[in-house]
């Protein structure tokens, strides 16, 4: 059985700007610190993302009316999979969730690590949208 686990992290800013930067994938280097070293436009859609696997092809299948932020990861490595996310207003402003399940070819403890891994990178797109 898959694992799925979701994250969410609280921003205070408004949900149109965290959604305007993260829809950008230009921006993903800057908070996704350790998964994405450099991101430039590739075919159909797709963006080149050079990280510590060596390069993905990630696709934004995103909807700015319904928060929808969606990606589509094709990875060399653990293969391919999609990530849900959102972002969705709050009281102190943006909720942004992030969904992941496990792709099959990757092992278990991979799959914990990289969760741990994009908590720190949550983390660093709360502090650029709220310091800048």
């Amino acid at each position: 059985m898959a694992s799925t686990i979701t994250k969410t992290i609280n921003i205070q800013t408004s949900p149109e700007r965290v959604w305007d930067f993260l829809n950008d994938l230009a921006n993903w280097p800057q908070w996704a610190i350790h998964n994405v070293f450099s991101a430039t436009p590739g075919e159909n859609g797709y963006w080149n993302m050079e990280g510590p696997r060596g390069m993905q092809h990630v696709k934004m299948l995103s909807n700015k009316k319904f928060g929808i932020l969606d990606q589509e990861f094709n990875d060399p490595v653990e293969g391919d999979w999609l990530v849900p996310c959102r972002v969705v207003a709050g009281n102190e402003g943006a909720h942004f969730m992030m969904t992941f399940t496990k792709p099959e070819a990757m092992p278990d403890e991979a799959f914990h690590q990289a969760v741990q891994l994009i908590e720190q990178e949550m983390n660093k797109l709360k502090e650029l949208l709220e310091n800048n």
